[in-house]
């Protein structure tokens, strides 16, 4: 029998248990920092992203959600690649706030006023659009752009699975796209 003092016992068993994520990080780290990198071009963001991935990957691992073992390459980045994503659309978000809170609004030029009006006349054409879809399409399509939850939030809230979630959004789209390409009535 191995005898070992308490602290040896609970590091003992602490790697134990982050065994699987030490593994998944030695083999993926550096491939999906790189990934990340190469999307967002900061390094920091790119750290930050990297753990964010192994994270999610091995909770999905330990929560049995990856049937297939051959799979786990293409699920490491596909979630890097939405981690990524949302990366992007946080810091959309972050920088219009920062805009917003200091006042940055721009000094209205011709070529303001002009940029303006056209937005406005957009934003009303795709609200026509909007209201000529059935309402499951509406629902779906503020639920990913408006609120902007994560598909899974999403998934769970219409009773389907995130594959079927992701189908239903790209028909979804394309209906909204041939809305706007139809000439008003």
């Amino acid at each position: 029998m191995i005898h070992m003092t308490a602290p040896q016992r609970d590091a003992f068993r602490d790697a134990d248990v982050r065994a699987p994520e030490n593994e998944l990080a030695a083999r993926f780290w550096d491939r999906v920092r790189l990934f990340a990198m190469r999307r967002v071009r900061d390094a920091a963001a790119a750290e930050d992203i990297a753990q964010e991935v192994i994270r999610r990957v091995t909770e999905a691992l330990r929560e049995g959600r990856l049937a297939e073992p051959a799979a786990l390459p293409g699920y490491v980045f596909r979630t890097a690649l939405y981690v990524c994503l949302h990366h992007g659309r946080s810091a959309g978000r972050e920088a219009r706030a920062l805009d917003r809170f200091a006042g940055g609004a721009p000094a209205h030029t011709g070529d303001d006023a002009l940029t303006t009006m056209i937005a406005a006349e957009r934003r009303a054409t795709v609200r026509l659009a909007l209201e000529r879809l059935a309402p499951a399409d509406r629902d779906l399509l503020r639920l990913v752009y408006f609120q902007q939850l994560e598909p899974a939030e999403i998934a769970r809230q219409l009773a389907v699975t995130v594959e079927a979630l992701r189908v239903r959004k790209h028909r979804a789209l394309r209906r909204l796209a041939d809305a706007l390409g139809e000439p008003d009535d």
